[in-house]
């Protein structure tokens, strides 16, 4: 049983919990390489209101008129939280694919939950496959988006 499509939830990547600061992400390396990967990528940054830290909105294209939009924030120096906001398991998993292949330096580090799973107290440390192509990344996020929506 598939997911529907138009189940649109916001979606949340990470390193690995025990392993945060792995991805040495910063906010400004995160842009340099999101912009260089997307050219038509949009980014502005602001202050954090949660502490004193540098956050950056952006909005890119990760397929052909497919356009994602999302918050990238180091809450832990090296660390990373990236939110996707109001994409299908779809939508995530083009984003998925590039992070993975583009932006960590392992493509094993990348860890992913959503609002909802959250807001439901789960704690597992879902997985983006390290492997394989972009339908089995999507297979995985429908598979937690039917999990916590209720299909």
């Amino acid at each position: 049983m598939g997911t529907p499509p138009d189940i649109r939830t916001t979606f949340l990547f990470h390193p690995p919990v025990g392993d945060a600061a792995s991805w040495q992400m910063t906010v400004e390396g995160f842009v340099h390489v999101l912009t260089t990967s997307f050219s038509e990528a949009f980014t502005k940054y602001r202050a954090s209101h949660l502490r004193d830290k540098t956050v950056v909105d952006f909005e890119v294209e990760v397929g052909p008129g497919v356009w994602v939009e999302g918050v990238a924030n180091t809450p832990v120096e090296g660390s990373a939280v990236i939110t996707l906001v109001g994409v299908s398991a779809s939508e995530a998993a083009q984003f998925a694919l590039w992070l993975r292949t583009s932006m960590v330096p392992t493509p094993g580090l990348v860890r992913f939950s959503s609002e909802r799973a959250l807001e439901g107290g789960d704690a597992t440390e879902w997985a983006v496959p390290s492997g394989g192509d972009l339908q089995q990344i999507v297979s995985v996020l429908e598979g937690h988006v039917a999990r916590f929506h209720g299909h």
